[in-house]
């Protein structure tokens, strides 16, 4: 077995890692990316061509660090010469007497964000895919977007392993068989290495538990089923038209998302959440269940998709903590050990922001991004 000392050791390529990998570069420093499978693979959380961005955050804290999180990705695109970002504005919708919208509304009032609060009316006549009861209430954003995923991860490994006196080295299909944080440096064993590093980055998203056992009983691994959808032959479910929505009921009741149709692949639609899985399991079935499941919400709020065909699915998977919060943070006890894992699926908007807060901590322990309700919390009994 080959033994390798690195300044920065990344486990995890997903966006995460990705991202601070890209960070660390930017900033002049060499770092070991490595990826169980292979890069841009989709078992994990990262995977497909897009992602719904927003500032409508119904908690504040994390409305507050979307501004930040925007202009994380415009200076991606100017580095990257392309345009990752879609504006195709976007909805938050609930009926009357639930209180999301109006943490919604608050949210952007609370960092100045334009925006129009509507009854499901206006909100019909304005959008005219949509057909929600007229007593719902809708605030829409118009900075709200889609994020081109897939190009979004492949722009940062490029940028990242350009040459230089600090390029990202990425070795893909490299399990981790072993982690030990207990000795003076942190140190993990592959097939054929024993890798020490002065900072070790661990952005494993659902085999976080896995790593560090201590932290399985925080967060729990959930099944993420999505449909595309395709739509009638009508202008008015892709961008320009249709916007990016989100449907949240009481909050028992499963909250729901959606995106236009872009590129021909269809309206996705999905509901937020679901069941616990084991991260390994490959199951790409769609139950009927979910499929009636989804079509009942659209009669709601969407009815002309109603009847629409299913062209395809997707499988993601959650690693979800409690509140829904993300933890980016070091490992209690160690000062150059960093996790990055859970970030209860509404982590991809911020990435390029977590991977500067995963470089500024990795290089001096501390970040000028203020991200206290990111940190660990204290172990229940």
């Amino acid at each position: 077995m080959t033994h390798r000392h690195v300044r920065h050791l990344i486990v995890g390529a997903g966006a995460m890692g990705i991202s601070a990998a890209y960070q660390l570069a930017r900033r002049g420093e060499p770092s070991l990316l490595l990826e169980q499978f292979a890069i841009g693979h989709d078992r994990g959380s990262s995977h497909g061509e897009a992602r719904i961005t927003r500032h409508s955050y119904s908690d504040l804290a994390y409305a507050s660090l979307m501004p930040q999180a925007f202009r994380e990705w415009r200076e991606l695109e100017a580095l990257g010469g392309q345009g990752l970002y879609l504006r195709t504005g976007g909805v938050s919708l609930g009926p009357p007497g639930e209180p999301y919208v109006g943490k919604v509304v608050k949210s952007l009032e609370a960092i100045d964000c334009p925006h129009r609060l509507m009854t499901g009316r206006e909100w019909n006549a304005a959008s005219p895919g949509f057909g929600v009861p007229d007593d719902y209430e809708a605030v829409f954003e118009p900075d709200a977007g889609i994020l081109l995923a897939a190009r979004a991860l492949a722009m940062q490994v490029h940028l990242a392993t350009q040459p230089g006196p600090a390029p990202t080295e990425i070795w893909p299909d490299c399990q981790v068989l072993g982690l030990d944080v207990e000795s003076d440096r942190p140190t993990v064993v592959t097939r054929s290495h024993r890798i020490t590093a002065d900072r070790l980055i661990l952005a494993a998203g659902p085999w976080i538990g896995r790593l560090i056992p201590e932290l399985a009983s925080r967060h729990r691994i959930e099944r993420q089923q999505i449909l595309y959808l395709d739509p009638p032959g009508t202008e008015s479910y892709r961008p320009g038209h249709f916007p990016v929505f989100i449907f949240k009921g009481s909050d028992d009741r499963p909250a729901y998302y959606g995106m236009p149709d872009i590129s021909g692949l269809g309206v996705k639609v999905a509901r937020h959440g679901g069941d616990e899985m084991d991260p390994d399991s490959d199951d790409r079935s769609i139950p009927e269940a979910y499929v009636k499941e989804i079509r009942d919400f659209l009669a709601t709020c969407l009815p002309g998709l109603v009847d629409a065909p299913l062209v395809r699915s997707e499988i993601c998977r959650y690693t979800v903590a409690a509140n829904e919060d993300f933890l980016v943070d070091f490992l209690p006890g160690r000062e150059d050990v960093i996790v990055a894992s859970p970030c209860s699926g509404h982590g991809f908007k911020f990435s390029p922001l977590i991977g500067r807060v995963l470089a500024e901590l990795a290089i001096s322990g501390q970040s000028e991004v203020r991200t206290d309700n990111w940190r660990f919390a204290p172990a229940t009994a």
